[in-house]
This record gives C-alpha cells, structure tokens and sequence, in this order.
C-alpha cells in the first residue's frame, strides 16, 4: 500500500487487547468510545457529509480501514493514530491528514487516548478543496498542510483547545467555508453523475449516464477519473462494496449473502472475489466482533 509523505518510524506500539464490550459507546466505565455527529451547514453540504468525533480515555483497538468513495480529513486533538505498514511496522501519522483509501485495506492503531474530529467528504469533493492532483492523495495517508495549505496545521492545536464538540466542530465549518471562498470552485454535472453513480453502484450504466450527459462515453470516464481517482466502473464496484460492507456492519451482521445480493453482487463468489481484490481479505475475516465493535462506518443523519 502506498503511505504519502508526513510519516514517522517508530518502533512497534502496545496495543492492550481490550474486551469487545469496552468498545461500545458509552457501555463501560473504563473505556467507552463516544461518537458525534454534526451535519455540515447548507453551504458545505454539496462537499460535505457530516462533522464527526470519536473519542475514548484509553488506546482502544481501532479498525481496519476499508476502501470507499469518499475520504477524510482528520484533526486529532489527542494521540494520533499509528498505521501499519506491508512489513509490519507501524508508523505515526500526522496530527492532520487526509485518509483516501480506494483499493487497499489498512490497520489503524491507538498510540493513546484517542481524539479526533473528521469531515467525512463526498465521493468527488476532495478536489475542490486540493490543490494538488486527486491521484496524489489516492491509497494513501498525506499531512492535510500538503494539499489545502500550511494554515491547516495549527487546526488540531485549535481543536485542543475548544471546549468541546459543538465548538470543535464551529472551527472547522468556519474553515471550511473559509477555504472555499478562496478557490474557484463550481459544481459540475460530473459531481451529479459521481452521486448517481454511488447511489445507483449496482445499475448505473457508463454508456447511458454519458449520453444523457451529451458528451462521448470516453470524455465522460476522462472527467469522472479526475474527480475521483477512479474509472466509473471501479468507482462503482468500490461503492457497491462499501454499501455493503457499511449495512452489515452497523448491524453486527456476519451473514452477508442477503444483502450482497441486494446491492448487485452475482452470488456468494462474486462478493468473496471483491473482498479478496479490495482488501485482501475474505468476508469472514472482514465480518468479526472486533470490526463490529470498532469501525467508521457511521448511521445516516435525520433530515
């Protein structure tokens, strides 16, 4: 798996094997995680799913990182994660960075107790605010002061600060917004098509949308490609996958068949040999307790 920049060896962290029940929100007073969420302001919400915390006193086991649509820009306020490497290793990343995975699986792990706040983006969002190529940021962790600026680096000292998610979550929009108003940024029909596309992973046809778009099916997946780092066709089987993966796991459900067939999959070898692709691992070692218990998928927002 690619790294980006903004990485630091270090020697291989403890991470305490803790019971799964500690996991869940609020259940235990040793070492409960809490989440918040916050939808994004009207005038973010083109860009922006939500603003989101997760908090927790201890280095509680954190998920594996599964590959989807959209990305992340994480602020910790508290210990940053460690990710480990293809040889092992674990490296520290940065306090502000830019989680995009589109075909790789990563392990996350607590260097300590952990805080954060993230703006979970939309599928074709991050380029409005990069000012460097999609492709740079593709499968890969990157300092956020890599691609939207130096003035980004002081936010987790921000946040630290705030007293608590309300506050946290003001900064950002602020920044936000703020940070948009310095670019030109436009809406396109390619960020519509992106939308269809993800809602639509399993029916969507790249012949059709192209044409009601008026354009040739090949500029289309030209423009498409560099909106999201991803051909419509990978586009759509990462989001199918997703889908997927994101319903099972908020229920707890390790029986996938039902549900991988109601997102497009062909049958039982279909959805194992797209799991093995994008992850490098079959279902049954996706579909545990722990990735139950520890994930960042996240319900979806009332209203």
């Amino acid at each position: 798996m690619k790294i980006c920049t903004g990485l630091k060896d270090v020697e291989r962290l403890p991470c305490d094997d803790l019971d799964g029940d500690v996991l869940n929100s609020g259940a235990n007073a040793i070492d409960p995680i809490t989440k918040r969420f916050a939808r994004a302001p009207a005038s973010l919400r083109p860009y922006v799913d939500r603003i989101w915390s997760w908090e927790s006193r201890g280095a509680v086991p954190l998920p594996l990182m599964l590959p989807g649509t959209g990305a992340e820009l994480v602020f910790h306020y508290r210990s940053p994660f460690a990710v480990v490497g293809e040889n092992g290793a674990q490296l520290v990343l940065d306090r502000g960075l830019v989680m995009c995975l589109r075909s790789r699986a990563c392990q996350l792990v607590a260097t300590g107790p952990v805080g954060f706040m993230a703006v979970r983006l939309r599928g074709e969002a991050l380029r409005h605010f990069a000012e460097v190529p999609l492709a740079e940021w593709i499968d890969g962790f990157a300092p956020i002061s890599a691609g939207l600026g130096g003035g980004w680096s002081e936010v987790p000292a921000l946040l630290a600060e705030a007293p608590g998610f309300g506050a946290r979550a003001a900064i950002l929009e602020a920044r936000l917004e703020q940070h948009l108003a310095h670019r030109e940024v436009r809406s396109s029909v390619v960020d519509r098509a992106v939308t269809k596309f993800y809602y639509n992973a399993g029916s969507a046809q790249v012949a059709d949308v192209a044409d009601d778009l008026g354009m040739s099916a090949r500029h289309f997946e030209r423009l498409f490609c560099a909106a999201t780092g991803l051909t419509p066709k990978r586009f759509q089987r990462v989001a199918r996958f997703h889908h997927v993966m994101r319903r099972l796991l908020l229920a707890g459900r390790s029986d996938y068949l039902e549900t991988a067939l109601a997102y497009g999959f062909y049958d039982q070898a279909h959805f194992i040999h797209e799991c093995r692709d994008l992850t490098g691992r079959v279902p049954g070692e996706l579909l545990t307790r722990p990735q139950f218990l520890s994930h960042f998928y996240n319900p979806r927002l009332a209203g």
